[in-house]
């Protein structure tokens, strides 16, 4: 087994066929059939199943795809790393973060990024926190920013910011609650909620339930946008951070009221179990001097 055929197998599974895959690689359709026969009789079991429309992983094809992306990653990271230099890191940086921060965050870093850091190409992916935390796991997310994530011995925990949290509510509802508002305010009221598992909704109902308060759950959503959208319109009402909703609540889109004692913290997640490329500490510094920035131009609001 040799790196060419590992690249070549998973051109393939990536591809779903011989054809789309030959042409991507620039070789020989029966030249990537040759290479996958020699490895499937080296490794002694058989690794694809052809079909009309192409190509289908067997469970040892799925196993070997899982080794093969690691393996690739790692020399093509070890290539990286050998050729860099902190003045001129290059690579590529796989960053995760929840849909509320990735609005906030990716835009603003990919400027900065290829300005200053050319040689670095950027992956952006965002999810929620289980799937992002699944990614550290596996080597897919190099560096990850969540809401109150859950601790890990081989990961670092480091605060971004924390902002306030609010009851938002629409201009045409009149019985929104003033400012502070409590749990208790939540009782009898029709809320749409981020779709669990999200780390402010984990947040939200332990309160709840720590003051035995049940939450009418009318509607769930993963966008923020979405959960605005059903708001607006009076559906229901949502609890979210400053950062999400500042711009609306100025043009008198949303009315708020802040929610006493709870907050939201973005966290920034790295491995400290292995050594890490120039690229991805170079990011890193670039993440925090984002977050420095969008603090200061108040973003996140104003804390007490």
């Amino acid at each position: 087994m040799d790196l060419r055929q590992l690249q070549y197998f998973s051109r393939i599974a990536e591809s779903g066929s011989f054809r789309e895959a030959a042409a991507r690689a620039n070789v020989a359709q029966s030249a990537l059939s040759r290479h996958m026969r020699t490895l499937e009789e080296e490794l002694g079991v058989v690794l694809m199943e052809r079909h009309a429309r192409g190509i289908r992983l067997t469970a040892e094809g799925k196993k070997l795809k899982l080794r093969a992306d690691t393996i690739l990653r790692e020399v093509e990271e070890t290539r990286a790393e050998m050729t860099a230099t902190k003045a001129s890191p290059r690579g590529t940086v796989t960053i995760g973060a929840t849909t509320t921060t990735s609005r906030l965050l990716y835009a603003r870093l990919a400027e900065a990024a290829s300005k200053r850091f050319p040689g670095i190409t950027l992956q952006m992916t965002e999810g929620a926190s289980y799937y992002l935390l699944d990614g550290m796991d596996t080597g897919r997310v190099d560096l990850a920013i969540i809401v109150n994530p859950a601790h890990r011995d081989y990961l670092s925990n480091e605060q971004l910011v924390t902002e306030k949290v609010y009851l938002v509510g629409s201009p045409r509802l009149s019985d929104i609650p003033s400012s502070p508002c409590s749990i208790s305010d939540l009782r009898d009221r029709p809320m749409v909620l981020f779709t669990r598992p999200s780390g402010g909704r984990t947040q939200l109902e332990n309160t709840a339930a720590a003051n035995n308060i049940s939450i009418d759950v009318r509607f769930e959503a993963a966008s923020p946008d979405v959960v605005k959208d059903f708001v607006r319109r009076g559906l229901a009402y949502a609890m979210m951070p400053y950062s999400s909703i500042f711009k609306e609540v100025e043009n008198g889109e949303l009315i708020v009221s802040e929610f006493k004692g709870f907050e939201l913290t973005r966290t920034f997640i790295r491995r400290t179990d292995r050594a890490s490329s120039p690229a991805i500490d170079a990011i890193s510094t670039q993440i925090r001097e984002e977050f420095q920035a969008m603090t200061t131009e108040g973003v996140f609001g104003t804390r007490d």
